[in-house]
């Protein structure tokens, strides 16, 4: 064998071996950003963890008022259910303090009944209705959600009510 062989030999496997250690030093780099991001996730975990136990003696009724994830409502709907009474609940208190006129009142009202009175938010207002909202909101929604519909000639034919399984529901199932 030549030297121009070898030294081709020589070249090729050096170029191997660095694609090889660049392959090695990009899967290390990965994994070590996979590996921050988990540490951050449970340092985070931690910490709300920490927050949470130091609350709970400090302000007893907080999860009255802002609710508690344990109460049965989904948690891939709750984050979308609970800013919704919340803003029906601000709206109600607007008009009953004067802050939003009768006209404007009547349709925000009636399209936020609309929805109140689907099945999920019904669910869900059973649970959420325990926790402290405006003055008078848990009578007003009480009475509208189980009252005429707020667009009766309106017929949804053809829809299908999105599958969402409750946690009481999956656990009996599981049984």
């Amino acid at each position: 064998m030549s030297n121009e062989a070898l030294t081709a030999i020589a070249v090729t496997m050096s170029a191997i071996a660095a694609i090889a250690a660049l392959a090695v030093a990009w899967i290390s780099l990965r994994e070590s950003r996979r590996a921050s991001e988990g540490a951050k996730r449970q340092t985070a975990r931690t910490m709300d963890h920490a927050l949470q136990s130091r609350l709970e003696p400090m302000y007893p009724d907080l999860r009255k008022v802002l609710g508690h994830l344990e109460d049965g409502v989904p948690h891939d709907i709750r984050n979308v259910l609970i800013p919704f009474f919340v803003l029906f609940s601000d709206a109600f208190g607007a008009h009953r303090d004067g802050l939003l006129d009768e006209r404007d009142w009547n349709g925000f009202s009636r399209e936020l009944t609309y929805w109140s009175q689907k099945p999920t938010a019904r669910r869900a207002w059973r649970a959420f209705r325990q926790q402290t909202w405006t003055e008078g909101f848990v009578n007003h929604v009480d009475s509208i959600i189980d009252g005429p519909l707020a667009y009766p000639d309106l017929h949804e034919f053809g829809t299908i009510p999105p599958e969402i399984t409750w946690p009481s529901e999956a656990s009996r199932a599981e049984s």
